[in-house]
């Protein structure tokens, strides 16, 4: 617990009262932080104040045991304390108050602020709203959110490593396997997603990038853009669930059941959106529903 000191001390506020259990260089009882952080590790020598000393030893018949000298840590330390020293006939401990943040005023204790102060979050990548739309399927966010970061252990990456392992995509056993070709430029893959988008409102191309503006795109949304998002992470679960079963197991399945899976799965996640909304006594237009909009543009 010693050794969290350090990371705990900006987050306490001292409110002076009597100045017995506050330390003078440690505490932040002037608001301004530490005083030692302020005047540095010589401030304890140039002064003569103990660098354990508490507020109230550090004063003397209502004055701060601070000399006239023109030293410019005395002149810095003059200017950052009080002008009034802490009432010495006072029964009133000092209290220590809690901030959420350094730069936050002292409040109820919150664990989620601290947490964001003490971890800031960075900066949002513009493809997450592709990754964690509120409709999703768990597993196959997270893998598909493991590839956008480019972290899937695709055999390019292997072999980077220094792994010794063969190049050949499992999928089609003819190109090097690689993020780019797995998703969906290899020959089973784009059979796969071709099937999963052969209407032709939707997109025709098999280059991972252009799928992902496409994604974007301000002409897509609604209903279909939450099944276009749903179908893309469905595609790269399954096709990469494939790809490790080749590798494992040596059984492969055809690119024709692959999309069957994917449909059985996508109605049935669909079905269940279309219910929550009737559930919840929520108007539904049959002829706009998730199913309905599934089978005009996916399975028509």
């Amino acid at each position: 617990m010693a050794s969290l000191r350090s990371l705990a001390r900006p987050f306490l506020l001292c409110r002076v009262v009597l100045g017995t259990s506050a330390l003078f260089w440690h505490d932040d009882w002037t608001g301004l932080g530490p005083l030692l952080d302020i005047a540095g590790p010589n401030g304890p020598r140039v002064t003569g104040i103990s660098s354990l000393a508490s507020v109230s030893s550090a004063c003397h018949n209502g004055a701060w045991l601070l000399s006239r000298g023109r030293h410019p840590i005395l002149q810095l330390l003059r200017a950052c304390v009080p002008a009034n020293t802490p009432p010495s006939l006072s029964s009133l401990p000092d209290i220590y108050l809690w901030r959420n943040g350094p730069s936050r005023t002292p409040g109820k204790f919150s664990s989620s602020q601290t947490w964001t102060s003490l971890h800031p979050p960075a900066p949002s990548v513009p493809w997450y709203k592709l990754i964690w739309q509120k409709d999703r399927i768990p597993k196959h966010a997270f893998i598909s959110w493991i590839l956008m970061r480019d972290r899937l252990s695709t055999r390019d990456r292997l072999i980077s490593w220094g792994l010794d392992v063969p190049n050949r995509c499992l999928l089609c056993d003819t190109s090097p396997e690689s993020k780019s070709h797995l998703f969906f430029t290899c020959p089973f893959s784009a059979e796969v997603w071709n099937s999963l988008h052969s209407h032709p409102d939707l997109i025709s191309s098999t280059v991972f990038e252009d799928i992902i503006s496409w994604l974007h795109s301000p002409t897509l949304n609604g209903k279909l853009k939450t099944i276009c998002l749903l179908s893309f992470q469905a595609a790269i679960y399954f096709l990469w669930r494939e790809r490790n079963s080749r590798l494992h197991t040596q059984i492969t399945k055809p690119s024709h059941l692959l999309v069957k899976e994917i449909h059985l799965t996508l109605r049935a996640k669909l079905f269940g959106i279309d219910r929550s909304l009737t559930v919840r006594s929520l108007p539904v237009d049959q002829s706009g529903s998730y199913l309905q909009t599934w089978f005009s543009f996916f399975q028509f």
